[in-house]
C-alpha cells in the first residue's frame, strides 16, 4: 500500500491589498508645536515629495511613541505602524504627535487629560504654516482614538473629519452608560494595571525646554525618552509559563491596588485608575456626555469583540444629532468587523476571532480610510456619502450587512426568560430558557468564594468568541439554555438583563454571559454585561443592598450580531466574578481594590412568577 503524499500546508489567509501612492516620502521629524501654556509638543510630519500646492492634513496624537512609525519598515505591507508612509504616498501630509507629557513632548501627562485645548492648539499651528490647505482628519486606535473624540469638542474649523477606532475611553455617560477608562458596571479592569505599566507611566526623559529644535535634532538618536521596563515581551510571549508567572499571577494579588508594586512598575496611572466612577478626579477627562458640543464628520470603526463597542454606537448616534453643522451630522458612518481592540484590518479569507470561525470576512478597510480622506479632505466625488450609514460583520452567517439606520429597522426586542429545575448550578439540564415567561417561581442559588474566583485572562469576551463550555461547569456559574432552535435567529443591536437576584452580603458583582452553543457542544461566549451591585441605582452614588431583599437588577449587555443557526441553542450563565477583566468583589461593601479579606456570598437568582428574570435580545429579520 502506497503511502500517501503529506498534505501541503493550507495558504495563508488572504487580505485585500493596499498600495502605496505615486510619491515619495519625506519624514521631518520632531517640529516642537507650542501650546498655549508653554508647552512644546513634539510631532513628525511625513510629506509626499513633489507635490504641488497647500496639503491637507492626517493627524495620530499619540501616548505609544511617534518614534514606532518612524522606524517602521516603510516598504512592508500597511499596518498601524507604517501607515504613516502609506498615506503621505497618496498626497497627505501625515502629522504623529506625542501627547503631553509623553516621549519628546514637554508638560505633565496625566491620563486623557487636556487634549482637547492641545488639539486646538495643534490645529492652529497647522493654520499657520504655508503648506496647509485648511483641512485635517485625524486617526487612532484606542486612546488615539479617544483623542479624536476630545479634539471634535473643539469645534476648530480646520478639523473636518476624523476615525476614531475604539474610541471608548474618550467616553463618559452620553447615552446613558459609563465606560471611563474600563469601568465598567462601575468595576476596576486589572488589566489597566499592565497597560499602566507599560504605557501610562509618566516618566520619561524628555529634552530640555531650552533646547531648539535644531539643538535638539543634534543630541536625538542619543538618548531614549521611553524608560527601560526590563521585560522581553517577544520572548515572555513564546513561554505562556513566564507570561502567567509574570502577569497573571500578579492579577491575582490581594490587594489589587498593589498589582503595580508586584510588577515592579514605573510611577504610572494605576491608583487613579480604580477610583471609584463618582470620584472628582473624572471631572477633568474631558468625556462625551450628553450636553457636549462637537462638530467633525466622522468614521467610527470598532469590532464586536473589542471592550468599547457599545460606546462605537453612542458616540455615532451623539455626533449624528449633535454635531455643529449640517455636514458634520449628514456625515457620520459606522464599520465593525467580528474582531477585537484594534484588530479590524485584519479581516482575512480564513478569519478567527478567538476560537471561533468567522469565515471569509475580507473587506478593503485600508482603501476604505484612503477614501474617507479623498472624500472629506480633497473633496472628491467618489461616493463615500452614498455608502450605506452603517457596516457591520453578522457571526454566524459569516457575512458583511449594512444599513443606514440604528437600531436595524425592524428590529424587534424579544424577551428570553430563565427558569430552572433549581439546579441550574450543578446540572448543566436544569436551566432552561423559554420563551413565554414561566408561571411559576423559582430559584438557583450559588457560592462566590472571592478567595476562588473566576480567572480567564487569554479567553476574555473581549479578545475573541471562545468556548467557555468547561467554565460552565464550575458551581459558581448558573447556566441557562435554550432547546436546539427549529429556525435561526438573527440579533443585531443593544441587548439587556433583568435578573432578580437577592444575597446575604452589602455588595457582590453579577456576570451575565450570552453564547451560540453549537451542535457538538462548544459554547462560544458573544458579549457580557457586568454590574457592581452598589451601582444598581447609577453611577453617581453607592447604594449597598439589604441582605434577603430581592432586587430587580437591570445590566447592560452591550451591543452584539449573531445569527443562531437552526440546531444551535441559545445560552446565558450568570456568575460573580470574571478576572482579570474586573477586580473582584471582596462582597464586604468596602473598597474593593484595597481590601485582602472578603467574605463568601450566597446569591440566588430568582425566576418565574413576580420574578420574571430574562434576558432582551434585538431579534432583525433575516
Amino acid at each position: 500500500m502506497e503511502t500517501p503524499p503529506p498534505e501541503s500546508p493550507a495558504p495563508a489567509p488572504e487580505t485585500v491589498p493596499f498600495e502605496k501612492g505615486p510619491y515619495e516620502v519625506r519624514v521631518e521629524r520632531s517640529h516642537f508645536v507650542p501650546m498655549r501654556d508653554g508647552v512644546r509638543l513634539s510631532t513628525d510630519l511625513y510629506f509626499p515629495v513633489g507635490v504641488e500646492g497647500e496639503l491637507p492634513v492626517i493627524l495620530e496624537r499619540t501616548p505609544y511613541d511617534k518614534a514606532s512609525k518612524r522606524n517602521a519598515d516603510p516598504d512592508a505591507p500597511i499596518s498601524g505602524a507604517n501607515q504613516a508612509y502609506y498615506y503621505a504616498s497618496h498626497g497627505y501630509v501625515f502629522a504623529v504627535q506625542d501627547r503631553r507629557g509623553k516621549f519628546e513632548s514637554e508638560g505633565d501627562y496625566v491620563v486623557l487629560n487636556g487634549d482637547v485645548e492641545d488639539a486646538a492648539d495643534t490645529l492652529d499651528w497647522f493654520t499657520e504654516q504655508p503648506w496647509f490647505s485648511g483641512r485635517t482628519s485625524m486617526i487612532g486606535c484606542s486612546i488615539p482614538g479617544a483623542n479624536q473624540i476630545k479634539a471634535a469638542q473643539t469645534l476648530h474649523p480646520a478639523l473636518t473629519s476624523i476615525i476614531p477606532q475604539s474610541a471608548a475611553t474618550g467616553h463618559g455617560t452620553a447615552g446613558g452608560t459609563m465606560a471611563k477608562l474600563w469601568k465598567r458596571g462601575g468595576a476596576t479592569n486589572l488589566t489597566m494595571a499592565l497597560w499602566a505599566h507599560f504605557s501610562g507611566t509618566n516618566l520619561f526623559y524628555r529634552p530640555s525646554r531650552r533646547l531648539s529644535r535644531e539643538e535638539f535634532l543634534r543630541v536625538a538618536d542619543f538618548f531614549d525618552p521611553a524608560p527601560n521596563l526590563g521585560v522581553d515581551l517577544r520572548s515572555m510571549a513564546e513561554d505562556p509559563d513566564l507570561y502567567n508567572k509574570y502577569f497573571i499571577d500578579a492579577m491575582l494579588v490581594l490587594p489589587s491596588i498593589d498589582i503595580a508594586e508586584v510588577l515592579d512598575s514605573p510611577p504610572s496611572d494605576w491608583e487613579d485608575l480604580t477610583r471609584e466612577p463618582m470620584d472628582p478626579w473624572w471631572d477633568g477627562g474631558d468625556y462625551l456626555e450628553d450636553d457636549t458640543r462637537v462638530n467633525a464628520a466622522a468614521l467610527h470603526i470598532n469590532s464586536w469583540h473589542d471592550y468599547g463597542v457599545n460606546e462605537t454606537f453612542l458616540q455615532f448616534r451623539h455626533f449624528s444629532e449633535n454635531a455643529e453643522t449640517q455636514y458634520g451630522r449628514d456625515n457620520q458612518f459606522v464599520i465593525i468587523s467580528p474582531l477585537a481592540h484594534c484588530n479590524i484590518e485584519s479581516v482575512s479569507s480564513r478569519t478567527v476571532s478567538g476560537q471561533r470561525d468567522m469565515g471569509d470576512a475580507r473587506k478593503d478597510i485600508w482603501g476604505t480610510y484612503l477614501r474617507w480622506w479623498d472624500y472629506t479632505l480633497k473633496g472628491m466625488d467618489n461616493g463615500f456619502d452614498r455608502e450605506p450609514k452603517i457596516q457591520y460583520y453578522v457571526p454566524g452567517r459569516n457575512a458583511w450587512k449594512s444599513s443606514d439606520v440604528w437600531p436595524i429597522e425592524g428590529t424587534t426586542p424579544t424577551r428570553f426568560f430563565l427558569t430552572s429545575g433549581g439546579e441550574a448550578g450543578s446540572s448543566m439540564d436544569s436551566g432552561r430558557i423559554v420563551f413565554a415567561a414561566p408561571d411559576t417561581p423559582g430559584s438557583d442559588t450559588y457560592v462566590y468564594d472571592p478567595a476562588n474566583p473566576i480567572v480567564e485572562p487569554i479567553r476574555a469576551v473581549h479578545s475573541g468568541s471562545f468556548d467557555l463550555s468547561d467554565v460552565q461547569e464550575r458551581p459558581d456559574v448558573l447556566v441557562y439554555t435554550s432547546e436546539p432552535l427549529a429556525e435561526g435567529i438573527e440579533i443585531t443591536g443593544k441587548m439587556r438583563a433583568t435578573i432578580h437576584v437577592s444575597t446575604d452580603v452589602p455588595d457582590t458583582d453579577l456576570s451575565v454571559k450570552l453564547y451560540d452553543v453549537y451542535p457538538d457542544g462548544r459554547a462560544f461566549a458573544l458579549q457580557e454585561g457586568y454590574l457592581r451591585l452598589r451601582y444598581r441605582e447609577g453611577y453617581d452614588r453607592m447604594v449597598l443592598v439589604e441582605p434577603g431583599v430581592v432586587y430587580p437588577i437591570e445590566i447592560d449587555m452591550l451591543v452584539y450580531a449573531n445569527y443562531f443557526q437552526p440546531g444551535h441553542r441559545i445560552r446565558v450563565d450568570i456568575t460573580s466574578s470574571n478576572l482579570p477583566t474586573y477586580d473582584r468583589n471582596m462582597n464586604t461593601g468596602g473598597d474593593t481594590v484595597r481590601e485582602s479579606d472578603g467574605r463568601r456570598a450566597t446569591i440566588t437568582v430568582h425566576h418565574g412568577g413576580q420574578y420574571p428574570s430574562h434576558v432582551e435580545l434585538p431579534i432583525v429579520p433575516t
